[in-house]
């Protein structure tokens, strides 16, 4: 039975009892979302006209529950429309900010688990839930059973092809993480890396990096990753005025090499209107001179060095060392990845990205 009741009803609002307790909707909000087929395309639930065409004035005539329904009569227009309990539920803006858990989940490197996917599961409909859920939940999969060496078999494409297509870049649709002779980046060096997030300086920044193990390093080249978002909450535990400048003033990154001079502002920390971390971004290498006012630059640069060294914190530093035939996915605007001690010219890691879409967007696997 529906929970569904009305309570009162004005010229501008309708008050409704919820399963979650009463609830006020303003006429013009129910009637820009109004449900009948003159107002939404039925195939794909579309709106069908502009705020624009609404009257200036809207007002509700009448509202009441019929049939589990709660049925609204507008004026002057004389719209009708009708509204299921849950769908008034989970669209409800009048009460307490949704207070159920983030899909995201923070994580420290003390007892994490990095959960892995074995390529000859991908099929199977719970392993891939699995793994979906884990990426969203802990912003990294490893999907191992893959090509190594000179293997011609299952390689990166393939991997990708999971979730969707691969994102074009300057550096093509797959990158070789190898030493080079005349490098275009430092991570095509045999170097140690500071731990970073990808492209900062590209807009939009691409969502989820891909990383493929063929040849291990015989000695150095360990992975390092840290939680950006565990950081960010760590920051704004201990220090929430670094915190709030990081997530309010944005700062220059720039690339160039190749034909490419490629350049965006971003907050290192960006944050959502009910400030929740909604991304990080962090890359020593490809930060260009920052341009704050005067007034602002020894803050910031306090800010800014204060979190530096707490990426650096044992306690939120996941090492390990790929071997060959596995793929790391992770969230490149949640994950920092580097590399410690100076690698073996030999280790070769193939990578490529992802956009943001392919991930958080699917609701079904492609087809294998």
């Amino acid at each position: 039975m529906s929970d569904l009741s009305v309570i009162s009803v004005l010229p501008d609002e309708v008050t409704v009892e919820l399963s979650g307790g009463p609830a006020r909707f303003h006429a013009i909000w129910l009637r820009d979302n109004a449900r009948d087929d003159t107002s939404r395309h039925a195939g794909n639930d579309q709106r069908l006209f502009d705020v624009t065409e609404l009257p200036s004035h809207v007002v509700v005539r009448a509202a009441e529950v019929v049939d589990g329904l709660l049925r609204v009569e507008f004026e002057p227009d004389g719209a009708i429309s009708t509204y299921d309990s849950e769908w008034l539920e989970a669209h409800r803006y009048d009460g307490p900010i949704d207070s159920s858990p983030p899909v995201a989940v923070p994580w420290s490197a003390d007892g994490f688990v990095v959960h892995r996917l074995r390529w000859g599961d991908r099929r199977d409909v719970v392993a891939r839930a699995e793994a979906n859920g884990a990426l969203m939940r802990d912003g990294l999969v490893v999907v191992n059973g893959l090509a190594a060496g000179d293997d011609p078999g299952v390689g990166i494409r393939d991997v990708a092809g999971l979730w969707g297509p691969i994102r074009l870049t300057n550096y093509g649709e797959v990158f070789h993480v190898r030493a080079e002779a005349d490098p275009l980046n430092l991570a095509f060096t045999p170097r140690a890396l500071n731990v970073h997030t990808d492209n900062p300086y590209r807009r939009p920044v691409p969502g989820y990096q891909l990383l493929h193990c063929l040849v291990a390093s015989g000695s150095g080249g360990v992975t390092v990753l840290v939680d950006g978002f565990r950081a960010a909450e760590v920051l704004r535990h201990e220090d929430p005025e670094a915190f709030a400048v990081l997530a309010s003033r944005r700062v220059p990154f720039r690339w160039a090499g190749d034909g490419f001079d490629l350049r965006n502002r971003s907050a290192i920390v960006e944050v959502d209107d009910r400030g929740e971390v909604r991304a990080v971004r962090y890359n020593n290498r490809s930060a260009a001179p920052f341009d704050l006012p005067y007034g602002e630059m020894a803050e910031f640069y306090a800010a800014y060095r204060t979190f530096a060294r707490l990426l650096h914190q044992p306690e939120l530093e996941l090492r390990f060392t790929l071997i060959p035939g596995e793929c790391l996915v992770f969230d490149n605007e949640r994950i920092l990845h580097g590399r410690d001690g100076e690698a073996d010219p030999d280790r070769y890691l193939q990578g490529c990205y992802l956009d943001r879409d392919w991930v958080h967007g699917r609701v079904a696997p492609l087809p294998d």
